[in-house]
């Protein structure tokens, strides 16, 4: 498309109202903001005649126009890697470094595609059941730097001295095969993608097929490689405020990736990712993958239990001092060992640590070292902690347990009201209608217009209601003010009240940890 001669045109897009147009190669102006094709064109020169004259296209790599304006051709593989690609732009916006889109997670895809046989192989699958016609095209130079190319880019990095598997002779082999299928092998009625129905039915031992979810697992693989500062438990609340894209992922595909019909079940997600499903699945992928020892988790990096630990404390709104006690049990229990923090997909036992909620864990055993959680001491150091910050008002007030566990469960109960009320008001329903097959396509799109056209007017009718700008994303979702407002803060708060002097070291007042229940459960069974 020629962008230069598309400036004559300056009428406003229907969708963005954005006036940046490109020509499409039947002469249609589009959209290069949302990619929205109008019916206006204009006469192209025939350049048949002129040599070294390239009319190119968003995205060609494998797709070519289809007749009846059905699209692009276009595989699964191609819709996953363009929901990767949007998920990691989404990720450099929320400050990640540009190496792990542009490095990091491509390597992973092209090790990915490599493995599952898909593409950076000999024989892949794509050819395996239909008869082509190979067209020795020269590739671009990156897949990664506009919008994804996904089979044109046969340069396949090797991971910076890891030791992982490399492609033998890469850059001796013939650029992947441009797959030219007729028109009657390409048309189906059962899904847009070309091998939707294949990639449904395929069942291969081995060979882990790609979803949505699995999306999410590349990017915390990613993540982690990088050390970034994201935990497993972030990236899944980025993905429910909606600043990853995840739930109805497709819509933006671009309008010549038709999608219906068995595609609907494969980009279609009616669920909210779970930790442990996402956990599971990052351990699986990378196992498939073979992937290397991960970068070393040493104490100057984010999740390592340290760090993880202040953070997490002053998310609680708990004490500085208790920083010191979480170090303390890090290092007796061994937790804060490089061996036991660094995921090595290669070991025998392929584990990866769950860094946030080992974090948290460390704060609970030691609340439990300082308060015993027996609904009964807490409660009687908090009143000895009360009565002292009564006389002593002056001095630095001790840690009051009741009276941070009440500023904490108003907090708690109001962050998880709204969490419900988001949950219960999101329209599951994306802007892209979906349709079971090209023919439903023109009946799909009318009730569609249909429903906007009536919430336009019901709008018009109630009036403009304000819209609700979203909020920027955070690692932390409470924020703690100076004593004295509606959410005091506790960091500067002294455990001292809680403490003992022996010697030259601060012991706990609570001698013991474990509360046992089974004098509980014997006197119960004996009044039974």
């Amino acid at each position: 498309m020629d962008l230069e001669e598309a400036k004559e045109f300056k009428d406003r897009c229907s969708q963005c109202a954005a006036v940046s147009w490109g020509l499409t190669d039947e002469g249609k102006y589009y959209c290069t903001s949302c990619h929205n094709v109008t019916e206006r064109s204009r006469e192209v020169i025939n350049t048949g005649a002129i040599p070294n004259t390239k009319i190119q296209a968003i995205n060609r790599g494998l797709k070519r126009k289809r007749k009846l304006e059905k699209g692009w051709d276009w595989y699964v593989c191609e819709g996953f890697q363009h929901i990767l690609y949007q998920q990691a732009k989404a990720l450099q916006t929320l400050g990640v470094g540009p190496e792990l889109k542009n490095e990091v997670l491509h390597n992973f895809w092209k090790r990915y595609l490599q493995k599952s046989k898909q593409a950076y192989c000999k024989n892949p699958v794509y050819t395996s059941r239909r008869k082509t016609t190979v067209l020795e095209d020269n590739p671009s130079h990156s897949d990664w730097d506009s919008e994804p190319e996904l089979l044109s880019d046969l340069s396949c990095p090797s991971f910076v001295e890891s030791g992982a598997e490399s492609q033998p002779d890469v850059h001796t082999q013939k650029p992947f095969p441009i797959i030219k299928a007729s028109q009657s092998e390409t048309a189906s009625v059962c899904s847009g993608s070309l091998d939707g129905v294949e990639y449904s039915l395929r069942k291969e031992k081995g060979i882990v097929k790609m979803t949505v979810p699995r999306t999410l697992a590349f990017c915390y693989l990613s993540l982690l490689w990088q050390r970034e500062t994201i935990t497993l438990a972030d990236l899944l609340r980025f993905v429910e405020e909606e600043h990853i894209p995840y739930i109805n992922a497709f819509q933006h595909f671009p309008e010549e990736m038709k999608l219906y019909g068995r595609d609907k079940g494969i980009f279609a997600i009616e669920s909210w990712p779970n930790y442990e499903d996402i956990y599971k699945k990052v351990i699986e992928v990378a196992t498939v993958l073979d992937l290397p020892r991960f970068p070393d988790i040493t104490e100057d990096c984010y999740l390592h239990p340290n760090i993880l630990c202040m953070k997490y404390l002053m998310e609680v709104n708990l004490p500085d001092e208790m920083h010191d006690l979480t170090c303390h049990v890090v290092k007796v229990t061994g937790m804060g060992e490089v061996d036991f923090l660094t995921f090595d997909p290669i070991a025998k036992k392929a584990k990866a640590v769950k860094y946030d909620v080992q974090a948290v864990a460390v704060i609970v055993v030691v609340l439990k070292l300082l308060f015993l959680l027996d609904d009964n001491l807490e409660w009687s150091l908090s009143n000895i902690a009360e009565k002292y910050n009564e006389k002593n008002e002056e001095d630095k007030p001790w840690f009051d347990f009741r009276k941070w566990y009440q500023v904490m469960k108003k907090a708690v109960d109001e962050k998880k009201q709204k969490w419900e009320e988001a949950r219960a008001k999101y329209l599951w329903k994306s802007e892209k209608p979906l349709y079971h097959s090209a023919i439903d396509r023109s009946v799909v799109y009318k009730r569609r217009e249909m429903v906007v056209s009536l919430q336009k007017q019901f709008s018009t009718l109630v009036g403009s209601t304000p819209t609700v700008e979203k909020q920027s994303p955070s690692s932390f979702q409470f924020s703690w003010t100076e004593e004295g407002g509606d959410r005091p803060c506790f960091h500067g708060h002294s455990l001292q009240g809680v403490l003992k002097q022996k010697g030259q070291s601060l012991m706990t007042k609570n001698s013991l940890y474990w509360l046992s229940t089974q004098k509980f459960c014997k006197r119960n069974s004996h009044q039974q």
